[in-house]
């Protein structure tokens, strides 16, 4: 201390640090909070909705609409967070539609509407229509129509938001329900019931293939097989199918949970939709250089005097 410096070696600036990106998958409703406080305040942000349910005998459910937003800037550090879950079906007439999913951003929440239902049809019951919602729902065995997509862009946002129309049944096979609509296409074939894909790769190409269904989400449910050709396949992104074949039981399987995936029509049983989903990519930045100690009080003076101390 006789010299002025304090306790402790003399220590160099490091840095500058390269922090790497980091990524929340967030599958229940509570916080975001951030990663690391010294980010950038802008995120890339994906929240999906959950998936409507299939009809009993009936369309494929919607898939929850997807919302996907690149660099969005928060205004918090902590953003309450709501995930919504899938339809479930409560009869011919009443095909649940998915809850809504929601970041709750205090300057600009974002919210993903949930999936509409499929169109249901008791045997030999009405048409039944698919219901709206962030993806459509199909349209039951015996026609009907197919349920409007309503996922719309967030303000501020163009081109942030994705949903389908559900899809037709088919005229040359009556027995076949439409598939729901996926939030990255339509039900298809154009008159069938496979559902609509989701939305994922290369859309969003830094979404871990272990997240989701592959990296996709929002895939609607198949439609009811009443007949040939095949099985209602649900739309890559968590969608339901409607396996086991024509004359067998005919389940209808769920949409996958956090996916958004609608859920499939169905004979002996029709499928739930998916849960929704929040992802949250902190982008890598480069942290200034750091001094971790300090140094001795002559070592400032020499500095100083040649003019390369970059502290004062």
């Amino acid at each position: 201390m006789a010299n002025g410096g304090i306790i402790g070696p003399p220590n160099a600036a490091t840095g500058p640090v390269c922090v790497p990106e980091n990524i929340q998958t967030i599958t229940a409703s509570g916080c975001y909070t951030k990663g690391n406080p010294s980010a950038p305040d802008t995120v890339d942000l994906v929240v999906v909705a959950g998936g409507g349910s299939g009809g009993p005998e009936g369309g494929g459910g919607g898939a929850g609409g997807l919302v996907y937003i690149a660099c969005f800037p928060l205004a918090a550090s902590t953003v309450p967070v709501t995930i919504g879950g899938g339809g479930t079906t409560g009869g011919p007439s009443a095909c649940g539609p998915g809850d809504n999913s929601v970041f709750g951003d205090p300057t600009n929440p974002v919210t993903a509407q949930g999936g509409g239902g499929g169109g249901g049809s008791g045997s030999p019951g009405p048409a039944r229509n698919g219901n709206p919602g962030g993806s459509g729902g199909g349209e039951s065995r015996n026609n009907g129509s197919v349920g409007s997509a309503t996922q719309g862009d967030i303000s501020g946002f163009p081109c942030s938001g994705f949903g389908n129309p559900g899809g037709n049944s088919n005229p040359t096979y009556p027995g076949l329900g439409g598939g729901g609509g996926g939030a990255g296409g339509l039900a298809g074939p154009t008159n069938g019931q496979c559902g609509g894909v989701g939305k994922g790769s290369p859309t969003i190409p830094w979404m871990p293939a272990c997240v989701g269904d592959g990296s996709y989400f929002g895939g609607g449910g198949g439609g009811f097989r009443g007949g040939p050709p095949e099985n209602g396949v649900g739309g890559q992104g968590g969608g339901g199918t409607n396996s086991d074949g024509y004359g067998g039981p005919q389940p209808g399987h769920s949409g996958t949970a956090n996916t958004g995936g609608g859920g499939a029509g169905g004979g002996s049983s029709w499928g739930f939709g998916g849960s929704g989903i929040v992802v949250v990519r902190e982008g890598a930045f480069s942290a200034p250089a750091v001094c971790p100690g300090v140094w001795q009080i002559n070592e400032v003076y020499t500095n100083v005097k040649n003019g390369n101390w970059s502290g004062q």
